[in-house]
């Protein structure tokens, strides 16, 4: 009886020690926890870290959006409207053995280089009289410098309230270096606007040489800007296009041709060193030069069933269907 008493009196003082060093690794805990500044706390590191992204993304979409192409735009009491654009091929570039001087071709871009041009018209929409001036604009590509436009046009003209004027602009510009993506910028009055323009051609002295070369029609140099919109309309009203190649957005609503939905893509991969766009007007201007690998119910066969539309079609007609057609990856 002794011995069992002594056993738990010897047992209780162990009790509240345990006890005690629980509440004391709490109070360490709690502390330690108490110690972190607020803005140190994991939940809160988390929704810094979610806005400083979001703030992010949102600087870049601003920036992107701030040089979304217009075909016309107001700045600082002149209203312009983008006409025409255009790419007139280097003469200087045909592929041939003898590389052609520049003095024997003057006022053309130096090889290498090939020149865009732009018709533009303009009005004072304002109540004064306002002054344009060639050197607001200026060719900006996303990797490069830069370039200012050339030629007699560039000077100033004075407009008064309503008056009106039309002028082109020149740019000569190196196509054979990076670029990415091609703008005009107007500058005016402390703002920017910035002006569509088809990709460049091709340079066709980069082609190998021995002698002269066959130059195709290329759909770069040909074709003003073209509109999706109004693209879309010609191929779903106008021209019928729909009837035989289905809905764009509906795989295996065509009937007779190939379902075009994605050949803004596959067009660039069926003929080896054509691109998309070369092969979707080429297609479109001469239906059995080329035939598409799969049509409904197979195979596509020779000879095309498609109508000859190049007769009915003007240049814009091509642009507006070839840059809805670009627009299906």
């Amino acid at each position: 009886m002794a011995d069992k008493e002594d056993g738990l009196a010897s047992e209780e003082p162990s009790r509240p020690g345990k006890g005690n060093q629980r509440r004391t690794a709490r109070r360490i805990e709690r502390q330690q926890r108490e110690a972190l500044r607020w803005w140190a706390q994991p939940g809160v590191l988390v929704f810094f870290l979610a806005v400083g992204l979001a703030a992010v993304g949102w600087f870049f979409v601003v920036q992107s959006s701030r040089r979304i192409p217009v075909r016309e735009a107001s700045l600082a009491g002149l209203h312009l409207k983008l006409n025409k654009a255009r790419w007139v091929l280097d003469q200087m570039d045909h592929g041939e053995n003898f590389q052609r001087p520049s003095t024997m071709m003057p006022d053309m871009p130096e090889w290498g280089s090939q020149r865009v041009t732009i018709d533009l018209a303009f009005e004072n929409i304002s109540q004064e009289p306002q002054l344009y001036a060639g050197e607001e604009f200026f060719l900006v590509p996303e990797l490069g410098k830069e370039v200012a436009p050339m030629g007699a046009q560039v000077g100033r003209a004075p407009l008064e309230p309503g008056q009106r004027l039309n002028t082109t602009l020149h740019f000569d510009f190196d196509t054979t270096q990076p670029h990415g993506k091609l703008l005009v910028e107007w500058r005016r009055g402390g703002k920017s606007v910035y002006l569509p323009i088809p990709e460049p051609a091709e340079h066709y002295h980069l082609r190998p040489r021995g002698g002269e070369v066959s130059l195709p029609q290329d759909a770069r140099l040909l074709l003003p800007i073209g509109d999706a919109d109004r693209g879309e309309s010609l191929f779903e009203g106008r021209f019928g296009c729909i009837a035989c190649h289905g809905d764009l957005e509906s795989p295996g609503s065509n009937n007779v041709g190939p379902h075009l939905a994605g050949i803004g893509t596959v067009g660039g991969t069926r003929v080896e060193g054509l691109s998309a766009v070369q092969y979707i007007y080429d297609s479109v201007r001469n239906p059995g030069l080329f035939i598409a690998p799969e049509c409904k119910h197979g195979p596509c066969t020779e000879p095309t069933a498609m109508p000859e539309y190049a007769s009915l079609m003007n240049l814009q007609h091509f642009a507006d269907i070839v840059t809805y057609l670009l627009e299906q990856e």
